[in-house]
């Protein structure tokens, strides 16, 4: 470690970008601190839908994790992408193996994006598709800056705010193949469905689709 970073490191102290919790480094893993039961496995992690054959998740959106996300997502803490990408990744590795032949991700508004200065689910897509051995290609664009979806409560004002607001500006690019869409949080379902929607009707032969974090249903 330099002495520039042992500076910075006593000024601001390294915290797990998964609990929070202070750690002697910096580290992209999760710490020791982090909660056993965060991660999901077998059934909790894959979840059928509609539009997408299946959707699977890494962790848990709760506690610890779900204040750490929202600072990567509303904070300005894209970093923790770095972090998040590989575990994804290793999610898909098990419950996605040769399912797709694209990676894509549900994008932010251009309004979202001049406003946060990054589209989080963007930087997701990417450091997962890298740990992944591929890259991720904008596939989608969202052409309306409807409310987020985190304000809204209830299973049908959440499927109506997502309607018709993504678009595949070339078709061509994913006719006939398998895609897999991802985003950060995955809650009702209904963002990642109006994604897999459009990527289907655009042409794409299937949809399978990941999420970093999945909300308990209590």
């Amino acid at each position: 470690m330099s002495l520039l970073d042992r500076i910075l490191d006593l000024i601001y102290p390294p915290k797990c970008k998964f609990c929070g919790a202070l750690v002697d480094r910096s580290s992209l893993d999760p710490c020791p601190k982090c909660p056993p039961d965060l991660w999901l496995k077998g059934p909790q992690a894959v979840i059928p839908g509609d539009h997408f054959a299946r959707c699977v998740c890494a962790a848990w959106y709760t506690g610890a994790l779900r204040e750490e996300v929202k600072r990567f997502k509303f904070r300005n803490q894209p970093g923790h992408a770095k972090a998040y990408g590989p575990m994804l990744a290793r999610t898909i590795r098990l419950y996605l193996p040769g399912a797709y032949d694209l990676i894509t991700w549900v994008p932010v508004s251009p309004e979202t994006l001049k406003s946060r200065g990054y589209d989080q689910a963007r930087l997701l897509a990417e450091e997962t598709a890298k740990s992944l051995g591929t890259e991720a290609l904008p596939l989608l664009e969202k052409g309306k800056n409807n409310k987020p979806q985190s304000s809204l409560e209830g299973v049908n004002l959440r499927w109506k705010n997502v309607k018709g607001v993504y678009a595949v500006p070339d078709p061509a690019a994913l006719a006939g193949k398998r895609v897999l869409v991802i985003d950060d949080i995955l809650t009702t379902g209904a963002t990642l469905e109006e994604a897999a929607r459009t990527l289907r009707q655009a042409g794409a032969a299937q949809v399978v689709a990941a999420a970093f974090c999945r909300t308990p249903k209590d």
